[in-house]
């Protein structure tokens, strides 16, 4: 499913990857856990020592899928909204000063650069 916004269409499968990566990592971090509580209570403390360096690399691989996936949610949230603060910045850099300014040359330069770019079809490529 597609939903149309400012910055164009986004699609909701690339939402759901952010949330799928954020239980897939929560998952792991849940089994390795499990299986220091399981050997713990099942084979006393020489197995856990022999299962501890695997619960804990599985314990920080899954902590860093959780963070993979809550950077992807951050990455969508700015392409989300960089098309709305580009009009903004274009709305702010075209308004006419109330009074003289010493810029007033450059502004007007400026002016027609940013009239030149309106005229473009160059967008940015979202990935």
């Amino acid at each position: 499913m597609t939903y149309e916004t400012n910055a164009g269409s986004i699609d909701q499968g690339d939402e759901c990857m952010a949330g799928l990566l954020k239980v897939a990592g929560g998952l792991v971090v849940g089994f390795a856990i499990l299986a220091i509580v399981v050997t713990l209570f099942a084979g006393g403390m020489d197995s856990l020592l022999a299962v501890l360096p695997d619960a804990v690399s599985g314990t920080l691989g899954g902590l860093l899928i959780i963070a993979f996936g809550v950077l992807l949610e951050h990455l969508e949230t700015i392409s989300r909204h960089s098309a709305r603060q580009a009009d903004l910045l274009t709305e702010l850099l075209r308004q006419t000063p109330k009074g003289s300014s010493p810029h007033l040359a450059s502004r007007d330069s400026a002016a027609k650069s940013l009239d030149q770019l309106a005229q473009s079809n160059f967008r940015f490529k979202e990935i």
